[in-house]
């Protein structure tokens, strides 16, 4: 479904906030945005306006709203905006670092610093050396331990000024950046490793020179690949995009716009992956403490019901030792009075017997509770048979 801009709410946007978080707020890209102002004649603040009012001093005087015989009709897609705003309602600390972004606190400062970041001059220093380039022609470090920076050697001097602006607005917010054991570039975020670097992308050249005098396709041709530089800049942030879906990793020159111009932005978007990978990193935590403490829940339960089975099972035991021996009593009475009858040499034998299977039932019955002794008792001394 479509939605039609409405040009006096777009007007009021624009000068509250930079065009990028407008244009987040719409569902739409910058570009998209400012061809809808020009469309609409919706005049917007120039550049340096936002950097100015961040650094206290007065940006550009807000116009009026040029008046239109007739408003042009602009649409934009419903479901792109449903969404944009739902993330930021869903997440306030997304929406907080939004905040930051468009009260200007993340553009990086007017004026360079009197002496290079360290890291600065490190990288510089170690990509000094004309000598070592990969296959496509970007410069490569003497030796670990410089900033993750990909160029070629004619765009060297700029990407080092846009990482140097980068380094300088993520110290002002109290982050540290450092290169890890792994040689990235990471800023220390909300307890995360954020690695990020620029790069320069490389064109690919083709060029097919005939192998025959009149080539008829393409299977006549030999085929030479080059790579050329684009002087073209990319700020990359490398750290597990795959668990960052719809959140932006890279910025990239563009016709209209060069990255010196998105710094906030890219700043902005590396808060915003620490802050997801954190709350992430969080969810798994509370999901683990809830599987352990589930564990212990099921060990327990399982160790009650070992329990009750085992009282079960001797109760069940007891019932039935009790119920014989109540048998074997009868017996051994009704044997005793039947004995009587019989000859009277032997009678003592009768006798035995009687004592020895009182001493069995004893053995039998669950309340007595001084069990005789039996030889049987004796038999676990025996070796075993297998």
């Amino acid at each position: 479904m479509w939605l039609q801009y409405n040009r006096e709410e777009l007007f009021e946007k624009v000068w509250e906030k930079p065009m990028l978080r407008v244009a987040e707020q719409y569902g739409v890209s910058s570009v998209a945005l400012g061809k809808a102002c020009r469309k609409l004649s919706v005049p917007v603040p120039g550049r340096g306006h936002w950097a100015k009012l961040a650094h206290g001093k007065p940006g550009v005087t807000k116009p009026n709203l040029p008046k239109l015989d007739k408003v042009p009709v602009v649409f934009r897609s419903e479901r792109a905006q449903l969404k944009q705003n739902a993330r930021e309602e869903s997440n306030p600390e997304l929406a907080a670092i939004d905040g930051l972004l468009s009260s200007g606190v993340l553009n990086p400062p007017t004026e360079s610093a009197a002496k290079p970041h360290a890291l600065i001059r490190e990288t510089a220093s170690q990509l000094r050396s004309r000598s070592r380039k990969d296959e496509h022609g970007r410069l490569l470090p003497r030796e670990p331990g410089g900033l993750d920076v990909q160029v070629t050697e004619g765009i060297l001097d700029r990407a080092l000024q846009i990482m140097s602006q980068v380094l300088s607005v993520l110290e002002r917010q109290n982050l540290r950046v450092e290169i890890s054991e792994q040689h990235s570039t990471v800023a220390l975020i909300e307890g995360q490793h954020i690695s990020f670097g620029i790069e320069e992308s490389i064109r690919k050249v083709i060029t097919q020179k005939p192998r025959v005098p009149n080539p008829t396709d393409r299977w006549d041709y030999d085929q030479t690949v080059t790579y050329e530089p684009s002087g073209r800049l990319a700020l990359m942030i490398q750290s597990e995009s795959w668990r960052t879906p719809g959140l932006r990793t890279k910025w990239s020159d563009a016709k209209i716009q060069r990255i010196e111009k998105m710094i906030p932005d890219f700043v902005a978007g590396l808060m915003r992956i620490a802050v997801v990978l954190r709350q992430k990193a969080e969810e798994q935590n509370r999901r683990e403490l809830a599987e352990q403490k589930r564990a212990r829940e099921l060990e327990k339960l399982r160790k009650d019901i070992e329990a009750e089975e085992k009282k079960l099972k001797q109760f069940d035991e007891w019932l039935g030792n009790w119920e014989r021996a109540q048998q074997m009593r009868r017996f051994i009475s009704l044997y005793a009075a039947k004995s009587e009858l019989w000859p009277a040499d032997k009678q003592q034998e009768h006798r035995e017997w009687i004592e020895w299977a009182n001493r069995e039932v004893d053995r039998l019955d669950p309340f007595v509770l001084k069990r005789p002794f039996s030889v049987v008792d004796r038999k676990r001394e025996l070796p075993r048979q297998w």
